[in-house]
């Protein structure tokens, strides 16, 4: 039994350590005092596979996302509140080594004490290789 723990730790380890790595930084937009408040905002992720993301932003804390229809990705996001929302990459260099994308957000937040139905935008500018 030990030796099937080590080799799902290394495996699960290996698969972080050689995913895709993105970079982000952009400002996110709400109103959840009744006026529009921006806020800078700072993510990474790692592509787990073709079709999964896992990864840490400021303004979602965790979030985890699935691709969706059209170039959409499908986010949940865990800090204090949790949130659902969806992502596109609106432009995207491919170039050797790293990469460069243009993101827009929006993020509906589920749960939370005050900020429990309010809507987040973000702009976000990604880096990854």
């Amino acid at each position: 039994m030990k030796m099937v723990t080590k080799i799902a730790v290394i495996a699960t380890f290996a698969t972080m350590m050689f995913a895709g790595i993105n970079v982000t930084w952009g400002h996110s937009y709400s109103d959840a005092t009744g006026t529009l408040m921006a806020t800078d905002d700072f993510g990474l992720s790692f592509d787990i596979n073709d079709a999964t993301t896992v990864g840490w932003e400021t303004a979602n804390g965790l979030t985890v996302g699935l691709a969706g229809p059209a170039g959409t990705t499908m986010r949940m996001g865990f800090d204090g509140n949790t949130s659902l929302g969806v992502s596109r990459s609106w432009w995207s260099s491919t170039g050797a080594g790293w990469g460069t994308t243009l993101n827009s957000t929006v993020d509906f937040v589920l749960t939370g004490a005050a900020t429990a139905g309010d809507f987040r935008f973000g702009i976000n500018l990604g880096f990854g290789f």
